[in-house]
């Protein structure tokens, strides 16, 4: 069996490969072009599908047997969703919000407006992880999520993802350069890059850690603690907390729902 689950993201779109019993085979990469045509889209899914080896020189496609989106950038799901099926002939699903709560109860207000990433983070932490949970997605904006020990989604936190600070440091600060996030020389900053990269990994791995701290009383014991998204493996290295990176979970989270 051949399923293709998507992650449409403010900064990119995440495509990956699943096989039947939800395990993740490959995934392929492209950013998230708001104004780019439906002959764009089509184009990159097929260097997708090549990549995957589901397309072949000639042309044939393998047989896929379904396609699940989930999109927190509804500018572009229309024109995706046409790619999509310009190409391998399937009427993609987007995942929502009556998908998650057939796994997972919400006690939140207006779940309507909780975005599609929260909830597959969430469901892929309960079920593959077990409750109460704390989930921390690190892209654009870097969320929090919480779980209690009966399982429910009971809310959590969003806060300006890691490189969308950089970018606005280095945008407002004149002086102050663009710096690649990783870990300085010196955590106590010689100079204005190490400063630059000790606040950004130190700070940011400190602030995941007190946001725990403040957490954990309301959860009671054996809280699972788990990270996702694009720059988790740059941070989580440095906290205090024992964290699970898991690259997959809101892939995880999508299948489980949408079988």
């Amino acid at each position: 069996m051949n399923r293709l689950l998507l992650d449409i993201g403010n900064s990119t779109v995440v495509i990956a490969h699943s096989d039947a019993e939800g395990n993740i085979k490959d995934t392929w990469r492209l950013m998230t072009r708001k104004h780019e045509t439906i002959s764009f889209f089509r184009r990159e899914i097929r260097a997708g599908l090549y990549n995957f080896g589901l397309l072949q020189k000639d042309g044939t496609i393998e047989k896929i047997d379904s396609i699940v989106i989930s999109s927190v950038v509804p500018e572009i799901n229309d024109k995706l969703s046409q790619a999509i099926f310009d190409v391998t002939g399937v009427t993609p699903h987007f995942f929502s919000l009556e998908d998650a709560m057939k796994v997972i109860s919400i006690q939140i207000e207006s779940p309507s407006q909780l975005g599609k990433d929260r909830l597959a983070d969430a469901i892929g932490a309960r079920c593959c992880y077990g409750a109460p949970a704390i989930v921390i997605d690190m892209g654009t904006a870097t969320t929090v999520g919480v779980i209690n020990d009966e399982g429910v989604f009971i809310g959590g936190m969003i806060i300006p993802g890691v490189k969308t600070s950089l970018k606005a440091l280095s945008t407002k600060a004149s002086q102050l350069p663009t710096v690649n996030i990783e870990k300085p020389r010196n955590m106590i900053g010689r100079n204005t890059l190490e400063c630059m990269q000790s606040g950004i990994v130190y700070g940011t791995a400190s602030m995941i850690d007190g946001l725990i701290d403040r957490i954990l009383p309301t959860l009671g014991k054996d809280v699972k603690i788990i990270a996702t998204g694009g720059n988790a493996r740059q941070i989580i290295p440095y906290c205090n907390h024992k964290i699970t990176v898991d690259p997959y979970l809101q892939f995880k989270g999508i299948s489980r729902c949408t079988e």
